[in-house]
């Protein structure tokens, strides 16, 4: 398993040989934690120890599957609380001992059927997170969204202690522009919107347990679009050099293009490249550079919207199939499949959560 984790690490932007997290120089070492509730007794909980492979195991079936290296003779000893959130998942783990990285390599996503997108955000300890070209390093509050079909790397320091939300695939990607530019960038907990998710965040955390299903997925949302409207802040820092400005510049262009016709239900790939001089062949590559497609993209984007007109309490009287007519869909039949199928429920359901 090591041996696969050094060649994964061999070549890669990503540290080999980094200082160790509980060696950081004094501004990287805080001591500020969030302020949460303790897990309590009857919590669902899986305790975690042991060496590497052990370790590897248990995340693999916790999390997604991963390599890990302990950095410290001290195996470290983790807990990993549970706690179902709608369609989403809470995971708050908190470890203490030595220092370790997590490692989440090309082989080992090739070999799993998981694809989620995952949240981390940091309540006390250390963290770096390097995905891509990105690196996040966290203090407390912070957050970062990753994604599970691309290789990354965590290391944490000796005390750590962490909520994971796990994220389908569909409930976010609609949102996110240029998701490979906002991958790994740190969401600042202490300001602007990022500030006001991080509360809503751990505000989540400690009401999970009595929130009902519905009523979890209804906040679920709005956390989606506060993350996003953070990851789409100015202030948020500018893509990696590496990275082509003129290919996320043409992407954003045609995402906003999109956007501002999506409720034309003549919108297709042809209408769209000829719009900004290009092939559909090449518009398609734009996309599959996101993990995704032109196609799906628009499918993605009419559904957000229809979601939120559904959810929005002044919209009451809309009929739902006007409100699916209104976004670009023909068939409220193939629409309401097709909510369904992203969504895990019906858009009466959604509209009226019992």
């Amino acid at each position: 398993m090591l041996k696969d984790l050094s060649s994964f690490l061999k070549g890669r932007q990503i540290d080999t040989n980094p200082q160790p997290l509980h060696n950081f120089p004094k501004e990287l070492n805080w001591e500020l934690s969030v302020k949460l509730r303790a897990p309590k007794r009857s919590d669902e909980m899986i305790q975690v120890s042991g060496n590497s492979d052990a370790w590897a195991a248990s995340l693999g079936a916790i999390f997604v599957e991963l390599d890990v290296e302990q950095l410290e003779t001290k195996a470290p000893t983790g807990r990993m609380y549970r706690y179902p959130f709608g369609e989403m998942t809470f995971i708050r783990a908190i470890t203490r001992g030595g220092a370790h990285r997590a490692v989440r390599s090309r082989r080992l996503i090739q070999a799993s059927t998981k694809n989620d997108f995952v949240i981390g955000f940091l309540i006390s300890g250390s963290m770096t997170l390097t995905q891509g070209s990105g690196q996040a390093v966290l203090r407390p509050g912070d957050m970062a969204i990753f994604d599970s079909t691309r290789e990354y790397a965590i290391e944490v320091s000796r005390g750590f202690d962490a909520l994971w939300i796990g994220v389908p695939r569909h409930r976010l990607e609609g949102r996110l522009t240029a998701a490979t530019e906002v991958l790994a960038q740190r969401i600042d907990g202490e300001a602007g919107v990022g500030h006001v998710a991080s509360n809503m965040l751990r505000a989540a955390l400690e009401e999970a347990p009595q929130l009902l299903p519905a009523e979890a997925s209804r906040i679920a949302n709005h956390l989606l679009d506060l993350l996003s409207l953070a990851l789409a802040s100015p202030g948020r820092a500018p893509p990696p050099p590496s990275q082509s400005r003129y290919v996320s510049s043409t992407l954003r262009r045609v995402q906003g293009f999109i956007d501002t016709h999506l409720d034309d239900e003549t919108l297709t790939p042809d209408v769209i490249a000829q719009a900004h001089y290009v092939s559909v062949r090449y518009l398609n590559k734009l996309f599959e550079r996101e993990g995704t497609s032109l196609a799906r993209w628009i499918r993605l984007r009419r559904l957000e919207r229809c979601r939120s007109d559904i959810e929005d309490a002044s919209q009451a009287q809309q009929k739902i199939s006007d409100i699916a007519y209104n976004h670009g869909f023909r068939n409220v039949s193939s629409f309401n499949r097709l909510f369904k199928s992203y969504f895990g429920c019906s858009p009466r359901a959604l509209r009226n959560p019992r």
